[in-house]
């Protein structure tokens, strides 16, 4: 199935997204497992879904609503535009580990439950939702994988490699930022020697430039925050771009 692309809508950076989200919890252990849902304009051509960085925590179930500075909710409205189901994926209630069986099994419920119409699945993960993605993406049947900022160095969540990477046989498509300054994700030679190791995937890796560093602090706190280069702050719809023409490559 061929995604349709607004990309004049994509490129200008105009989209507003007024779609309706829905919060769903499924259970996990003796707690539970919440991820927001939002529907495009159009019929989807593809489902998304994504895994934001840091404690990966949304708050939804408090919330009720999906909201946030990382760049995976703030492409929101060029990827719906697109034509674009987004699973976003919260902390489940109880203990886990980002690259487990037990969690990347939770969200294969996830998928099952909203892909009746058995489209594309996509996983993508930024910083440290790249170990998610992952780890998804490795036992979870998907037509593809996205990280960005992938967590090559060590973290507090460890690192893209605890996951059974050797096991991704989708295509992968790696986006790193060139004045990434956070010491888990800079490294290209080690994102480059991450991708030669996922020998069943077919890589693609996407070296991004501009935008701007509007972090507050200093350390490591600042140069891993979602409005540094690291979260590719200010460069939304040429990230978005990159991803929507990847996946429509895979989709034709």
């Amino acid at each position: 199935m061929r995604i349709r692309i607004s990309l004049a809508c994509v490129l200008s950076g105009w989209c507003i997204s007024a779609n309706a989200q829905t919060v769903k919890t499924i259970p996990f252990k003796d707690g539970g497992h919440a991820y927001a849902v939002t529907e495009p304009g159009q019929k989807p051509g593809a489902i998304l879904v994504m895994f934001i960085g840091g404690d990966g925590n949304l708050n939804l179930v408090q919330k009720s609503s999906l909201s946030g500075i990382n760049v995976l909710i703030r492409m929101r409205p060029a990827l719906e535009a697109a034509g674009m189901k987004l699973l976003y994926v919260d902390v489940p209630d109880r203990q886990f580990s980002r690259s487990d069986a037990e969690y990347a099994r939770s969200v294969g419920t996830m998928i099952e439950q909203e892909n009746s119409e058995k489209l594309p699945v996509f996983v993508a993960g930024i910083s440290r939702g790249s170990i998610s993605a992952a780890n998804v993406a490795s036992r979870v049947p998907v037509s593809g994988m996205i990280l960005l900022s992938a967590v090559t160095g060590s973290t507090y969540d460890g690192t893209v490699r605890d996951a059974p990477v050797a096991d991704i046989s989708a295509p992968s498509l790696l986006l790193i930022h060139n004045q990434d300054a956070c010491v888990s994700s800079r490294s290209e030679s080690a994102l480059r020697l991450f991708a030669r190791d996922m020998k069943k995937s077919s890589s693609t890796i996407v070296m991004l430039k501009g935008g701007r560093d509007e972090s507050s602090g200093a350390g490591r706190a600042a140069a891993c925050h979602p409005k540094s280069y690291h979260g590719f702050n200010g460069i939304d719809t040429n990230v978005a771009d990159t991803i929507l023409k990847w996946i429509s490559s895979l989709t034709k």
